[in-house]
């Protein structure tokens, strides 16, 4: 047996959960690239929608970083601040976790802090079960990405999935509209009116006797 514990950290990812990626890139491509018709997207790779091809992608996101401040140019998306705090009086640990490129560390730092939506931890990586790693207790994470919501419940953290068009034809056990439904939903697991599961569990707590 083990003692059920409380997910003491939350993970929140960046872009399509805190800051409306989207709508930013969506913006510069119009008035600076003078793209017209860009459809809606429907799925992660959407920019081949846009006629990009992967390296051509990235290599935009890294120079409108820098001439345009891509990914510092817009407000906070709709209920994050009442998430954020509903999250801090909750008094869990907050870790923004991104794999936003290096050119834009800072302003994704400073945006954090100019939006006062200052965590207690800030990482820039593409392995986001990190999380499982550094949590007190259980951890738990919301993401727009699959890949990394597959990722993150494989290693035994509790993940969620902000709903979106691009991701919407995937199953998940946890999927939300918006950072205030997900700190509701962490309240409800921290009180015990959702019932943990194997892979909801970090693995190396299930090992430690009691």
């Amino acid at each position: 047996m083990y003692e059920q514990k409380k997910i003491t950290d939350v993970g929140i990812d960046m872009d399509g959960v805190v800051y409306p990626f989207i709508s930013a890139l969506k913006k510069y491509c119009q008035d600076v690239l003078e793209m017209t018709n860009l459809p809606e997207p429907t799925h992660w790779d959407f920019y081949e929608d846009w006629g990009m091809s992967h390296g051509e992608f990235y290599a935009l996101l890294d120079s409108a970083s820098v001439t345009h401040r891509l990914f510092a140019s817009e407000s906070p998306m709709k209920n994050v601040y009442g998430g954020w705090e509903m999250l801090r009086n909750m008094g869990v640990k907050l870790h923004v976790i991104t794999a936003r490129p290096t050119t834009a560390w800072a302003q994704t730092a400073e945006w954090l802090h100019d939006h006062e939506l200052v965590p207690d931890h800030l990482h820039f990586t593409n392995d986001k079960t990190v999380l499982a790693h550094t949590a007190k207790e259980h951890s738990a994470m919301i993401d727009d990405h699959h890949v990394y919501y597959q990722q993150l419940e494989k290693a035994g953290v509790f993940a969620v999935l902000h709903d979106h068009p691009w991701n919407s034809q995937y199953e998940v056990s946890y999927r939300v509209n918006s950072l205030v439904e997900f700190a509701r939903l962490i309240n409800k697991v921290n009180n015990r009116e959702i019932p943990w599961h194997p892979t909801n569990v970090n693995k190396y707590l299930l090992m430690q006797p009691t």
